[in-house]
């Protein structure tokens, strides 16, 4: 169990050394994805009635994070392999972890509308969130519409 634990930290650091000039941005998505986790597992506690990880999205939420960060990763190993400068590499993982806040934004305010049902500003928030700021980006809004025909 103590080289499990050294493993993750090793990791752990090599990706935080990595990441280093975007280390606001992952923070930020750090504390987002905390936030989610806490906010989904009171969410489920509160539909199930007990302390329990039955939510299926909140399970796999950690593979979820580490999804998000081996993109991150690959997309900067990628723009590195092909000889970019390392502007326009931190510029594309910027792309990435400001979709990543807009995920877990919106996920944090879902969870706590089923806290708070009847919290005014959450519903507002929830609208301008996955209505109105959809109205300004019209490729993301195209590809929320998209039918999950499952051939993918």
């Amino acid at each position: 169990m103590n080289a499990i634990r050294k493993y993750i930290l090793f990791v752990a650091g090599c990706t935080a050394a990595y990441f280093e000039p975007l280390g606001f941005l992952l923070k930020l998505v750090l504390v987002l994805f905390l936030a989610d986790f806490v906010s989904g597992f009171v969410k489920s506690r509160k539909i199930c009635g007990r302390w329990t990880l039955q939510s299926k999205k909140l399970r796999w939420s950690f593979v979820k994070m580490g999804v998000y960060m081996c993109v991150m990763a690959l997309t900067f190993y990628v723009c590195e392999a092909m000889q970019l400068p390392q502007e326009t590499a931190l510029s594309a993982v910027k792309v990435e972890v400001w979709c990543i806040v807009y995920i877990e934004g919106l996920s944090i305010v879902e969870n706590l509308r089923v806290l708070f049902p009847h919290d005014r500003f959450l519903k507002f928030m929830h609208y301008l969130l996955s209505v109105e700021f959809l109205k300004y980006v019209p490729l993301l809004n195209g590809f929320l519409k998209e039918k999950d025909d499952g051939k993918s």
